[in-house]
């Protein structure tokens, strides 16, 4: 996966490069791109077959870290997952998109102002069950704040699902706003102190969260 393998190294090369038919043939490919608003958008380009396996490789050492850190993060996953008790339980969380209210047979100023709710999920296995739980606020800020207090309320619910839990391993995806800072690192440790439980935090790779 890091082509460090004498026996693959150069598979690219071998399976791609070198069975080109003909170079010169002219063909279409797509790339995703970020435009000047800062979106992501899809490019169409035309060009050789040399041209499009050249921009292929470039990008082919960074798609493979990606799979390889993936697959092992997934694996990682699944293996917690299948060696849960009682005492040691596995936790995945995260912020679903926010509900928005619809009422019947509103008007048209009410359609474009829609209120909304915030959904914080997660999904517990342990005690050879597993438990889907969501907090529902109208509180639609997705930051440090709201993540402790849906935390603390997660962990006073697992208390009473699962009195005799010891550990706590917690999933997520690594988004800077909501998890992967300072702020709740620290909490977590507080969290821990609170309830009398060892918790500790695993991030997915980035886009790569397993809801």
């Amino acid at each position: 996966m890091f082509s460090n393998c004498s026996i693959c190294a150069d598979k690219f090369k071998n399976e791609i490069e070198n069975k080109i038919i003909n170079p010169t043939s002219l063909i279409k490919w797509t790339l995703w791109s970020t435009s000047q608003q800062g979106r992501a958008v899809k490019v169409d380009y035309e060009g050789s077959v040399v041209e499009c396996v050249k921009i292929l490789s470039n990008k082919v050492e960074q798609f493979l870290f990606r799979v390889f850190i993936k697959r092992q993060q997934s694996s990682c996953f699944e293996t917690i997952k299948s060696n849960t008790t009682n005492k040691k339980c596995l936790i995945q969380v995260d912020y679903s998109e926010n509900y928005g209210i619809i009422e019947q047979n509103e008007s048209q100023s009410t359609h474009w102002s829609r209120k909304q709710l915030s959904l914080f999920t997660a999904y517990v296995w342990g005690n050879g069950s597993t438990y889907p739980l969501v907090i529902v606020s109208n509180n639609v800020a997705h930051n440090k704040y709201t993540v402790a207090t849906c935390l603390e309320r997660i962990l006073t619910r697992m208390q009473i699902l699962i009195p005799s839990i010891e550990e706590l391993i917690i999933f997520s995806d690594g988004s800077a706003s909501q998890f992967k800072q300072r702020f709740l690192f620290k909490n977590l440790s507080i969290l821990a102190d609170k309830f009398k439980i060892s918790l500790s935090w695993n991030f997915f790779a980035s886009s790569h969260g397993k809801g």
